[in-house]
């Protein structure tokens, strides 16, 4: 007997209306919200002053003007308030998406989408990953970081699926 596989998010189209399925375990889901909220943590309480976690946050907050140092003072001044709000009312939805079995709208999704690549961005900037670099196969972390590249490469596959489920 041959098994189907079900991947880890899908659409279903009923009348018209897009719903999204999560098959996902538990143990899955409880990784997902841990990193949330250790993002979270991240971004609530983070160095803005070029600290440790301010590089880890990088990739989240690209530099807009890298010619412009005023230009750039100024956009993050203005900008990266309201960035930080956007990423927590992500972070809230999804991990109350994940809670439940309930159907997902195309905006969980979205959340969803963003939430798991804002994580892959930290982690990718903890692990060194270049544009070049193959998922897991970045950086001389050794063993240390195994983890966070067993982490990086489930994200960046679950990410994968749910594009997919997106194009549907």
């Amino acid at each position: 007997m041959t098994r189907r596989f079900k991947p880890p998010i899908y659409a279903r189209t009923h009348r018209g209306t897009a719903t999204w399925t999560l098959n996902l375990g538990d143990d899955e889901r409880g990784v997902i919200v841990h990193m949330l909220d250790e993002l979270r943590v991240l971004l609530t309480e983070g160095d803005a002053d070029g600290g440790p976690t301010a590089a880890a946050l990088q990739r989240l907050f690209p530099t807009a003007y890298p010619d412009d140092a005023e230009k750039e003072a100024e956009y993050q001044r203005l900008m990266r308030e309201d960035l930080v709000k956007s990423r927590l009312v992500q972070i809230d939805t999804v991990t109350a998406a994940l809670d439940g079995d309930a159907p997902l709208a195309e905006s969980d999704v979205v959340a969803l989408m963003q939430s798991v690549n804002a994580i892959r961005l930290v982690l990718g900037t903890i692990l060194d990953v270049g544009e070049d670099d193959e998922v897991g196969a970045a950086g001389d972390g050794g063993e240390e970081l195994e983890a966070e590249r067993h982490l990086y490469a489930f994200l960046s596959w679950l990410l994968d699926w749910i594009v997919r489920s997106l194009q549907t």
